[in-house]
């Protein structure tokens, strides 16, 4: 599944917003994007025990990092990269801010594309993370070390990516 080729539905209202795209294409878009969530449900509904393994390893993941650093946290920088336009898992991080979203759906352990978070150092003001994306074979799997810094709103954003 590639929700790449176009953006969140967050960047689509702003650019509907901004008067860049007219509210037809904004919704052709968004439904696309819930096609291709639709397509990912589905093929866990007819294959439940790769469905049940997935979330497992999710669970235990969100789980690491909850203990290590705190939920707020870690959805304040999956959101600060929800809006990097060219960050392929931003599709799946985009409502990273609603609490009613459990925390482990954001990541994903082997359904391509992946999105891992392998290192994760965060101060109040500064983070640095490294996270593995895209392909599940780890050959082709891109590794990222992404640096966060707080901005004068408060909130955290990407300043420095680079590839490992």
């Amino acid at each position: 599944m590639k929700l790449a080729p176009f953006p969140t539905p967050r960047n689509l209202i702003l650019q509907w917003q901004e008067g860049e795209i007219e509210r037809e294409e904004m919704h052709r878009l968004m439904g696309e994007h819930q096609k291709e969530l639709l397509k990912e449900a589905d093929y866990f509904h007819f294959n439940p025990i790769a469905g049940y393994i997935e979330g497992l390893l999710n669970k235990r993941a969100a789980r690491r990092l909850v203990r290590e650093h705190g939920e707020a946290q870690i959805r304040e920088l999956f959101q600060a990269l929800s809006w990097l336009h060219d960050f392929e898992p931003g599709a799946f991080l985009w409502n990273a801010d609603h609490w009613d979203v459990a925390l482990h759906a954001f990541f994903r352990t082997r359904t391509e594309p992946v999105f891992r978070v392998r290192e994760l150092m965060v101060k109040s003001s500064r983070a640095v993370m490294l996270v593995e994306h895209g392909s599940a074979r780890k050959s082709e799997t891109r590794r990222e070390r992404l640096t966060f810094k707080r901005h004068w709103k408060g909130e955290m954003e990407v300043v420095k990516r680079e590839n490992v």
